[in-house]
């Protein structure tokens, strides 16, 4: 910075730091000397604020003291991007030296440029410092640790990676580079402000940046793992900007699925490669990344990286070939739904996505509901309520739900939150539908059976049934949690409301209008108008029913024959219905002809017979479950 001699008033100093004060910066530019400021610096400022870039260089109308002014420390704490131009006299300027200090304290992005100096010169303090510092250590006798605290900042800042005078000539080519740099450093990074809206992303963002931060080795990989629409690609795009001023280069590659699925997975890895070696004409002709000399360059780059929305171990595999091919200090980030993927390509570290929490679902609805952070009025509370019961902290149901509220009347209001679990709302299912069709044909069937008869029962006792009826059922059940499609809680089989509707949904839609068509009943007025019709057929594979929801039913003794394929059979009461009400519900007065041999879970609660059908045959291999 230029160090004037000329003094100011004290009221043209104070409108001054008023000035800078009252507004932050892009860019502050730190140097030293008329002809700098004249030359390369004016130059410099020219082209930023002919790209639109706010920035703050030194005005003579700023007072000089003993010590950095405030409006200087503010103008440096304001400024995202710190430009040094370290020229042979900077050092002899303490004032440019206590604005160094304070730059490399502020942690911010720094941007040496080496203008007419030796980089080493200026960090081992040789040369033109070095004279510098021999006055300083003479003047400042009484004061060793400023003069220390001068190196200590001259030392880092010389450590950093910068533009030299003397190798990039003329200095308009060094210009036109340095703003271009700059122009980039600005792009990057996710400050408060573009976190604003992103309901619960802080507290999710602490905790990944803590995992990758401490007690792992310099190149590391994390998974972000959770079921769809919990904001997997918000998180990692939050933390991916956040922490992008660390590295050489970065890139984003989203929608890998898709990718995949389209066929253009080789062009995105072809734009992947080319952009973080900088190399427009790289071209990678074969399926694996075999040629060394591309590896010896990826390994020598600090490289930032997500692979958003991997399905498959085949999509990371084609991508980077093996996980340690890039150099010390990358990050990777990779997101998906299933958790296998992660495992299978051995990553260690990962982040079960949480749910939001009470507070920041409500704060969340409301903002897209009411364009306000939380209930102002009864009935605004009593519909976060309604929503949130059904949403369960899943962000992408609330932001949906909220959005198409917006503005409706409070009966329209009311009326459509009351509807949720019947009426499905397309964009949630769209999106949580893709991990069932990825199921193989097995995962889906118990997938469906979990859905509509065995959601929070015991695991053991849903494994030895699934066990009866699908080849390697334990290890399906393992694959469903991993994909994020069930869990399992204190033991208990859950499932996130969301998934459940899109399981009855799938099931549902199989024959919207003739339910004994469908593979699963569970709702008691379809069960009892296919019962008392005696309409089943063998498409039916299970079937749960409420007692206490029907009126009194009296059975035909053929009421089953049809049902050939039916696995799944549960009459039951909740515990709260009176006893003596029982046995009248379901009447067998002819008996029963036949029970499916294909019936693998079989209760029913006050059977009104004293003995199952003769012809039913239910060998031990066959591992059928009964209760009467």
């Amino acid at each position: 910075m230029l160090a004037s001699t000329s003094s100011s008033s004290s009221s043209s100093s104070s409108a001054a730091a008023d000035m800078i004060k009252a507004r932050t910066y892009d860019v502050f530019i730190s140097f030293r000397g008329e002809d700098i400021r004249d030359g390369f610096v004016s130059h410099l400022h020219k082209d930023l604020c002919r790209k639109n870039i706010n920035t703050f260089i030194d005005s003579e109308k700023l007072q000089r003291g003993d010590e950095i002014s405030e409006a200087l420390s503010t103008a440096i704490q304001g400024s995202r991007v710190s430009v040094i131009v370290f020229a042979k006299d900077y050092a002899s300027s303490k004032w440019c030296l206590d604005e160094l200090v304070k730059i490399m304290d502020c942690n911010k992005c720094v941007v040496p440029v080496f203008y007419g100096v030796d980089p080493s010169d200026v960090r081992k303090q040789r040369g033109n410092f070095a004279d510098a510092f021999a006055k300083h250590e003479e003047n400042f006798k009484h004061d060793v640790e400023k003069v220390k605290s001068w190196r200590t900042a001259l030392t880092s800042a010389g450590n950093l990676s910068g533009w030299d005078s003397e190798k990039i000539r003329p200095d308009s080519t060094l210009v036109d580079k340095i703003v271009n740099d700059i122009l980039k450093k600005l792009n990057r990074g996710t400050s408060r402000a573009n976190l604003e809206g992103l309901v619960g992303i802080e507290r999710r963002m602490q905790k990944v940046l803590s995992l990758f931060q401490d007690g792992f080795p310099d190149f590391q990989i994390l998974g972000i793992w959770g079921m769809g629409g919990t904001g997997k690609t918000t998180l990692a795009e939050a933390i991916f900007h956040y922490v992008l001023n660390g590295f050489q280069s970065y890139f984003f590659l989203e929608n890998v699925r898709e990718s995949d699925d389209q066929g253009t997975l080789s062009q995105l890895r072809q734009t992947f490669f080319s952009t973080i070696l900088e190399d427009e004409y790289l071209y990678i002709s074969t399926p694996t990344i075999g040629l060394s000399f591309l590896k010896d360059r990826l390994s020598r780059k600090k490289v930032l990286v997500v692979c958003d929305d991997v399905s498959k171990l085949s999509q990371l595999e084609y991508l980077f070939g093996g996980n340690n091919r890039l150099g010390p200090g990358s990050r990777v980030i990779v997101t998906t739904r299933d958790k296998q993927v992660l495992i299978q390509y051995g990553i260690d570290l990962i982040y079960e996505m949480e749910e939001l929490y009470d507070d920041e679902s409500i704060k969340l609805f409301c903002q897209r509901a009411f364009k306000s952070n939380h209930p102002t009025e009864y009935h605004q509370l009593k519909l976060s309520q309604m929503v949130l019961s059904f949403a369960n902290g899943n962000p992408l149901a609330i932001k949906v739900i909220g959005s198409s509220l917006r503005g409706k009347t409070q009966s329209y209001q009311e009326s459509e939150a009351k509807k949720l679990k019947q009426v499905p709302k397309p964009d949630i299912q769209k999106l949580l539908k893709w991990s069932f069709d990825g199921l193989e044909c097995g995962e889906k069937e118990m997938f469906l059976d979990i859905a509509c008869f065995f959601k929070g029962e015991d695991r053991d006792f849903v494994a030895r049934i699934m066990e009866a009826c699908y080849l390697s059922a334990y290890s399906r059940i393992e694959n469903l949690i991993d994909k994020s499609l069930i869990c399992v809680s204190e033991n208990k089989i859950k499932m996130h409301d969301l998934l459940l509707q899109m399981g009855w949904d799938i099931v549902y839609n199989e024959s919207p209008l003739e339910p004994e068509r469908r593979s699963r009943l569970w709702i008691p007025d379809d069960i009892y108008d296919v019962l008392i019709e005696n309409s089943g057929t063998k498409t039916l594979k299970g079937m749960l029913l409420d007692m206490s929801r029907i009126p009194k039913l009296e059975l035909k003794a053929e009421a089953f024959v049809k049902m050939r394929k039916l696995k799944f059979l549960k009459f039951y009461l909740p515990s709260t219905f009176g006893r003596v009400q029982m046995k009248s519900k379901i009447l067998l007065p002819q008996g029963l002809l036949s029970l499916p041999n294909e019936l693998r879970y079989l209760y029913w609660e006050g059977y009104p017979l004293k003995t199952l059908p003769t012809n039913f045959d239910h060998p031990p291999t066959s591992r059928a479950f009964i209760t009467s």
